[in-house]
């Protein structure tokens, strides 16, 4: 049986320096294996991944070992990805075909080249080379990719890292809060606040706390708190925040969030209203609300009502009788 591999790749940067880690799971068999064959211009030839100097309009290739452990061949499907932030708060490498962040520059899939596929043979290496251009505009910070390599009809993939810088200048973080909008998650009522990494650089080990209040009261509604997120250069993605298994209710509300990376620290303040229409959308597709009782006190005391007048009206008539 084929088993799974998968390669995690956490990066983290550090003034005067860039920190990558690279830890693929175990396996008790691997169906393929590849390795970075590094080159003059890599910035820590210990690592096991590209870190490369570069130039302006500089153009290299790089050259990685593809190995068949199997006794039959395989074909490898291959792509090189641009690093975008996924919903989970991470850096994410497998995405073939990302929305870019309106403020990414260079995207790494248009910087390099590679073929579609390659074979291998049984029990066969074969080096495949990556063609690198650089963009003819110098520029500060990083550009974070992703090689990736998947067996074709298989379940094993592995991804190599690059991460690509011209000079040594400190970027300094800078974040926006972009919007927020009532949604779902596997049909469950959160609200989406989407949080934007607007610099060439990777912002390490983030953490986000948020609160929602309805608009003039200071009672917590609801509340998250996420840590060692990672955002990749120029990126953006939806946090999540939980509405309890509890129905959307229309009404203004404010959102109060605060995000910290290393020394850095955002706070914003944003009102927002949930419409009408769009609660009754949502909440008539969610799953697992818990319903309320409101209604349902209401309507059995009405009924208690009704009940006692009648058996009132019901008493005078038989006195009347009498």
């Amino acid at each position: 049986m084929k088993k799974i591999i998968e390669a995690v790749i956490m990066i983290g940067v550090i003034f005067g320096g860039i920190i990558v880690h690279i830890e693929p799971s175990k396996a008790v068999e691997t169906d393929f294996s590849v390795s970075a064959l590094i080159p003059d211009n890599q910035i820590d030839k210990s690592k096991k991944y590209f870190e490369l100097r570069m130039k302006p309009s500089q153009v290299q290739e790089l050259e990685v070992l593809l190995t068949n452990n199997l006794a039959r061949p395989m074909t490898i499907e291959m792509h090189a990805n641009t690093a975008v932030t996924n919903d989970y708060g991470t850096v994410d490498y497998s995405n073939k075909a990302p929305q870019f962040d309106n403020t990414l520059q260079f995207p790494f899939s248009e910087i390099a080249e590679m073929p579609d596929e390659i074979m291998l043979h049984a029990n066969g290496s074969r080096k495949m080379k990556v063609k690198l251009r650089m963009p003819s505009v110098p520029f500060d910070g990083l550009i974070l990719g992703g090689l990736h390599f998947s067996e074709k009809g298989g379940l094993g993939d592995y991804v190599i890292g690059v991460i690509l810088s011209e000079k040594d200048t400190v970027v300094e973080p800078d974040m926006k809060l972009n919007g927020v909008k009532p949604s779902q998650i596997s049909k469950r009522n959160v609200l989406k606040v989407n949080l934007q990494n607007i610099k060439p650089m990777i912002l390490q080990n983030l953490v986000v706390e948020a609160r929602i209040y309805k608009e003039d009261s200071d009672e917590v509604l609801y509340r998250t708190k996420r840590d060692m997120l990672r955002m990749a250069p120029n990126s953006n993605f939806d946090l999540g925040i939980s509405w309890k298994n509890q129905a959307f209710e229309a009404g203004k509300y404010r959102l109060k969030i605060v995000a910290t990376s290393e020394h850095n620290i955002w706070k914003w303040n944003e009102e927002f209203e949930i419409e009408k229409d769009l609660a009754t959308k949502l909440n008539s597709r969610a799953v697992g609300i818990e319903k309320s009782f409101a209604l349902w006190y209401i309507g059995c005391g009405v009924v208690l009502l009704m009940l006692g007048w009648a058996f009132l009206m019901n008493r005078q008539k038989t006195r009347k009788s009498k």
